[in-house]
């Protein structure tokens, strides 16, 4: 080869300038790219602030969750104390001494000078006819005498 060959073969070929532009046309493929790489930070933002959000609002209900239950638990220690409490008084007022005392020194009660036993009456068997006994005596008295 010679040196003008090597020459023409390491330039590049040029080629001819049109005579014309070509037309333009619009592509509808780009507008949809764009959008969708507009559309795309966008939606994934909303759903991050959603997210977001949604912890946010979990956090307040949890939050308003243990007030009511630090108000519940605070009803119930008052109740259990009021409970103690009366039980405690109860048990003073049902003990037999300041029973006893309170019979005897505002109602005026004594203790009984002579029991009786009540015969114990069997409640499955029906009772027998009573014996009755018939006295004759006399009448005395103003009452008695006939004839007035």
């Amino acid at each position: 080869m010679s040196m003008a060959a090597a020459r023409t073969a390491a330039q590049p070929r040029r080629r001819p300038a049109p005579d014309r532009r070509p037309a333009l046309e619009v592509v509808q493929q780009r507008r949809r790219r764009v959008r969708r790489r507009r559309l795309a930070p966008i939606l994934s933002a909303a759903m991050v602030s959603a997210s977001l959000f949604m912890v946010v609002i979990a956090h307040a209900e949890l939050a308003q969750g243990q007030v009511r239950l630090s108000a519940i638990e605070q009803s119930l220690t008052a109740a259990q104390t009021a409970h103690r409490q009366d039980t405690l008084t109860v048990a003073n007022l049902e003990n037999p001494a300041r029973v006893l005392q309170v019979a005897e020194q505002t109602l005026h009660m004594t203790p009984p000078v002579g029991q009786q036993q009540v015969p114990n009456v069997p409640l499955d068997k029906p009772l027998g006819a009573p014996k009755v006994a018939t006295t004759t005596s006399t009448p005395a008295g103003p009452a008695a005498t006939p004839g007035r």
